[in-house]
């Protein structure tokens, strides 16, 4: 018997792979997703937070078209900046055209700067995200945006981050694009993800509801309570009825969060255990808002590098698809980040967020907020630094030594998106059939 603990995108694309394999899915929630999830209020149809696909693997993009069939149209990214009170295309690096002369002059000449003194070959893990933004990116960059942006998102010194998962988000532009970007040439897209697909309706949560034909013995209401590794059974807590079960599995796929699942293994050494407790994340409040006035801004979204706004990115669902709102009306999602262990009031983040609305333009006193909801993500994005080099590939190094298969984005406590976790649980499943196949033909 194959477990799976988490239906989110990458337990249920392990589940609907497993074809023929005894498994059984279960869920703490009361639905399928994970934070790939849409609710409605009053009207509004909300993700939990920005869902956006985009592909590199031809193979899940096709997987993905055909769970969705004709429910997915594609957007030609409209996303910015919004420094110096203006706003510039996104990515900084290449379109600092309409900035203040001095702040493009600073950001040409940091980035020439750079390719005048190329940087020495280092493993990733030991350069931090400071270096790295300074060596790849100059002092300009660095100063306007890449820096600010950034310890407003994570919370903490970039020096205490590696620079071990940028390089497929941030690429490096070469000389030409910055020198295009600062006269406001447009000659090609940039960045990973110039355009997009977003179901035409009902919210992101159709794609992982699209798996569901294909997957049998999910049940959701059920929380993992502990793991004995060595004789291989898992205890559950039914969150409906209050009662326990005990199962037996020869594999266990887990898709929470590092730390949830080894405080759960009862028998790990303690070492990994403290391990596990050592890594770190940033929290991230998801303000979701309703205007009563259509179309408050024409972009997706955008991205606030200023200490004077509270939020890192805004975006609006309606521009999407408009059938995620009400006739005559806009809405968005405010993103906030925050340390796991601080907690704001609804009423200040939705005050903190007006405020920097307003100083925005985006919205005008006048406005009535008809919607305004906050979901707070415990696990949002994952620390990147020395600890997590050291102390994930060990862990995920005994877990599997023991029959546990840690995947997903928290599961394998990194940096990816919905493609990679539909591609990983893809991917361990064929491991596990293949497996199979060889104690059958042994």
């Amino acid at each position: 018997m194959i477990l799976i603990i988490g239906a989110g995108l990458a337990g249920l694309s392990t589940a609907y792979h497993l074809t023929g394999l005894p498994y059984r899915l279960y869920e703490r929630e009361s639905e399928v997703g994970g934070l790939c999830r849409s609710y409605h209020k009053d009207g509004f149809t909300f993700d939990y937070t920005g869902h956006l696909l985009h592909f590199r693997q031809p193979p899940i993009k096709a997987l993905v078209e055909q769970l969705l069939a004709d429910k997915l149209q594609k957007h030609h990214r409209k996303s910015f900046i919004y420094s110096h009170q203006t706003y510039t295309e996104y990515p900084f690096q290449v379109n600092i055209y309409g900035l203040p002369p001095e702040v493009v002059r600073e950001c040409v000449m940091g980035f020439i700067a750079t390719l005048l003194q190329p940087s020495a070959a280092r493993d990733p893990q030991d350069l931090c995200f400071t270096q790295w933004i300074l060596e790849n990116l100059g002092e300009g960059m660095a100063k306007h945006f890449m820096v600010p942006f950034n310890e407003k998102l994570w919370k903490v010194s970039l020096d205490e981050l590696t620079s071990d998962w940028v390089s497929w988000l941030v690429p490096k532009p070469e000389l030409k694009d910055v020198i295009n970007g600062a006269l406001g040439i447009k000659d090609k897209a940039f960045g990973y993800n110039p355009s997009f697909l977003y179901p035409a309706s009902g919210g992101i949560s159709i794609l992982p509801e699209a798996f569901l034909p294909g997957i049998t013995g999910v049940t959701t209401h059920v929380e993992l309570l502990e793991v004995d590794t060595k004789r291989r059974r898992a205890r559950f807590h039914d969150r409906l009825n209050g009662t326990t079960r005990t199962e037996h599995y020869e594999s266990l796929v887990s898709t929470i969060p590092v730390p949830e699942l080894v405080r759960r293994c009862l028998d790990l050494p303690t070492h990994l255990k403290e391990a596990a407790d050592g890594l770190r994340w940033v929290s991230v409040y998801n303000l979701n808002m309703a205007v009563a006035r259509e179309q408050v801004s024409d972009k997706h979204w955008l991205y606030f590098p200023e200490p004077a706004f509270p939020f890192y990115r805004v975006g609006f669902p309606m521009n999407f698809s408009p059938s995620l709102g009400q006739p005559g009306c806009s809405s968005m999602y405010v993103e906030i980040s925050h340390r796991p262990t601080e907690h704001q009031s609804v009423d200040q983040l939705a005050g903190q967020a007006r405020t920097g609305l307003e100083r925005a333009g985006i919205l005008r006193p006048s406005d009535d907020i008809i919607v305004s909801d906050v979901k707070d993500l415990h696990y949002a994005y994952v620390y990147f630094d020395r600890h997590r080099a050291r102390a994930i590939p060990a862990i995920l190094s005994e877990l599997e030594r023991r029959g546990i298969y840690s995947i997903g984005r928290y599961g394998r406590w990194e940096h990816t998106s919905m493609e990679d976790a539909i591609g990983q649980g893809k991917q361990l499943a064929e491991r596990l059939r293949l497996r199979q196949d060889h104690t059958l033909s042994a």
